[in-house]
């Protein structure tokens, strides 16, 4: 059976729980706590982060070969198209979610979780939530007529939902502005993978 290590609240993590439930695909998880360095982890990842997936001989430390890889092993297409451009389109698209999407939301979600909403510095939380817009824009226009970001709800939607559900869970959420992007968002949270794969919790600031 594969394991997952993993943290509940890990965007990378989140995608990847995302694809092993559209898959059907029985896993185990070992949880992690942030900043933890989980023996396990250390030894199977040469960056000591999570996500690490082992399935028997398998070792995976990157997040987007875990899809490529659950794919190709047990789906035969299915996150993935077969079809060369629509390969591109939907690694292109999930590599934005990875480079563009996950940075723009960076500070914001980390000044809200360190932090006591008193402490935030609005600036910086402003400046994150404008680079989210932009990408918002951008994401608005990629949406295929299926109404997913491939030719069905595959890599890029699973790795792009998380994305957005992390935004959501610090109170900056798919912008109304985006209706088309928004209707997709809405339709991957009624998704059954959605309520399988979702944190269990996300990191809050508590007392100081």
């Amino acid at each position: 059976m594969l394991t997952l290590y993993q943290r509940t609240d890990c965007p990378f993590c989140w995608k990847v729980r995302l694809a092993l439930q559209e898959l059907s695909i029985a896993h185990d998880i070992i949880e992690t706590q942030l900043g933890e360095k989980h023996p396990e982890v250390v030894r199977h990842s040469p960056t000591g982060n999570v996500p690490v997936l082992v399935d028997g001989n398998v070792v995976i430390w990157e997040s987007s070969v875990m899809l490529d890889y659950l794919d190709a092993q047990y789906s035969l297409g299915r996150l993935i198209a077969s079809e060369p451009s629509q390969q591109a389109r939907v690694r292109t698209l999930h590599a934005y979610s990875d480079k563009c999407v996950g940075p723009a939301l960076r500070d914001l979600v980390f000044e809200k979780r360190s932090k006591l909403e008193s402490e935030c510095d609005l600036g910086v939380i402003q400046s994150s939530e404008l680079k989210w817009l932009a990408c918002q824009a951008y994401l608005e226009e990629q949406l295929t007529p299926q109404g997913f970001f491939g030719p069905e709800f595959g890599a890029a939607d699973c790795a792009l939902a998380a994305r957005c559900g992390v935004a959501e869970a610090y109170g900056a959420g798919v912008s109304d502005k985006y209706p088309v992007l928004r209707d997709w968002f809405n339709q991957a949270r009624l998704r059954s993978s959605w309520s399988a794969a979702y944190p269990q919790q996300f990191i809050q600031a508590g007392p100081k």
